[in-house]
């Protein structure tokens, strides 16, 4: 039973972690020196076996700890040192360098990805981040969704990675690492907790669940890279967990007719994803683009007018003389764009907002109005959509992206700047499930047996 390198610790200093986190680290520690040391300290070799996800961070990761520790050599008291800088917050510390307390966890785990050394948080804000080390970040973030899984050949799809690489550096060839790490967070809001559950699922609780919702199908556009993305970037998708399709062609001229009986039947979030090729007759990566619309549903906020008929035909809950609105969902929905560029556009909130999340309107719907035909999202309200496609979705001029007219959703553009008509070739809709809650386990020693 372990405790006695945990209790020489205690004896002289005041530490973060629990009696019960030491002694999990402390086993940890000895599993790590299983896979190989040196002497009683680990090697580069020793956490290769627990990263089979991220085999080459774990390598970096190493390096990184030994030159924390003032005699170059990875024991069980440097090994709990430096773990408190990953798995405690700030104002837990008690043993590690101070110079790095100010540093949040994503930040950490940056420095660590990039392979940088420096001491000096001067010099690590003067620290050059190429475009390559970028991409490299980021993928070895959303390496930490498969967690102890091997990434096979099939998975190495490094196209996420690239999307939020191309966003963050617009076209610059290297970045200041602070600027980096800004213009990340900017893209990956839960970068940070993602870290911190990471490092401690990996070194103290192993039933500490958290994972990317899962396919009911196979996709064509949908990987687990860009869910990572989209889950680590909204709120709302980070509590999904599943996503059962809905919906999938490669566009066909009566699509319409089956994306408005999904979307008045639906009771669940809704995840519309298109692919469009901007030359036809170039079958070309970088000719193509991936754009989409998470549209939240409040099944007890019903705005738009066919749905609220369905729920109540009577007329009893709502006025049938009413002003007809053909909007659907709610101030948790979003629009994105993945390729060529990671970016996502959440919904405003300030008093000009037309909450103009989703719209839908069909000739089966028989209304008497004059409004057009076709799914639309975002807007002024007043029939200029961000995006549009009409009901003849194949091959119509109409399609288009309006990047300078949105008073529902953050402004920016979904594509490149240049394209305003739309050549849709493939549709995707998928409905989220969320995860109910549960109780999780009482933390318990991850190596017994």
């Amino acid at each position: 039973m372990g405790g006695s390198k945990s209790k020489a610790i205690k004896k002289h200093a005041k530490v973060a972690f629990s009696d019960s986190e030491l002694e999990i680290l402390e086993v940890y520690f000895e599993l790590l020196k299983c896979h190989d040391s040196i002497n009683g300290y680990l090697t580069q070799k020793s956490m290769v076996p627990e990263f089979t996800e991220n085999p080459d961070f774990s390598i970096k990761l190493f390096n990184w700890m030994r030159e924390r520790c003032k005699n170059q050599q990875i024991d069980y008291i440097n090994f709990v040192i430096t773990l408190e800088l990953l798995l405690k917050e700030q104002q837990e510390y008690y043993l590690s360098d101070y110079k790095f307390r100010v540093l949040e966890k994503f930040e950490l785990f940056a420095l660590i990805s990039l392979g940088c050394l420096e001491n000096e948080k001067e010099a690590i804000n003067r620290f050059q981040v190429s475009y390559s080390q970028g991409s490299t970040v980021i993928k070895e973030l959303l390496n930490m969704y498969y967690f102890n899984k091997e990434v096979s050949n099939s998975q190495r799809n490094d196209l996420a990675a690239r999307s939020v690489a191309n966003s963050i550096f617009d076209q610059k060839a290297s970045l200041p690492f602070n600027q980096f790490i800004g213009l990340a967070k900017q893209q990956l809001i839960y970068a940070n907790k993602m870290c911190k559950q990471y490092f401690t699922k990996k070194f103290i609780d192993p039933h500490l669940k958290y994972g990317i919702p899962a396919l009911t199908s196979s996709s064509f556009i949908l990987n687990d890279q860009i869910l990572a993305l989209l889950q680590m970037s909204s709120p709302d998708f980070n509590r999904i967990k599943q996503l059962d399709l809905k919906f999938s062609s490669s566009v066909g001229y009566d699509d319409l007719e089956h994306i408005t009986e999904i979307i008045i039947e639906s009771q669940q979030p809704l995840l519309f994803i298109f692919r469009n090729r901007e030359d036809e007759t170039q079958n070309d990566t970088f000719q193509q683009s991936i754009f989409g619309a998470y549209i939240s549903i409040d099944q007890t906020i019903e705005t738009h007018f066919i749905r609220k008929q369905q729920k109540d035909p009577m007329g009893i809950l709502y006025n049938p003389n009413d002003q007809v609105s053909l909007y659907f969902g709610d101030e948790k929905s979003f629009l994105f764009s993945l390729l060529p560029k990671y970016q996502l556009f959440m919904s405003t909130f300030d008093i000009k907002s037309k909450q103009c999340f989703g719209y839908i309107n069909s000739r089966a719907f028989n209304l008497k109005v004059p409004q057009p035909y076709g799914l639309g999202f975002g807007g002024d309200g007043k029939g200029n959509f961000r995006i549009w496609i009409d009901e003849n979705l194949k091959g119509n001029a109409t399609n288009r992206i309006n990047n300078q007219c949105d008073q529902t959703y953050e402004m920016g553009y979904l594509l490149e700047p240049h394209i305003e008509f739309l050549n849709l070739t493939s549709i995707e809709i998928w409905g989220a499930v969320f995860e109910e809650k549960e109780t999780r386990p009482s933390n318990q020693n991850k190596f017994r047996s």
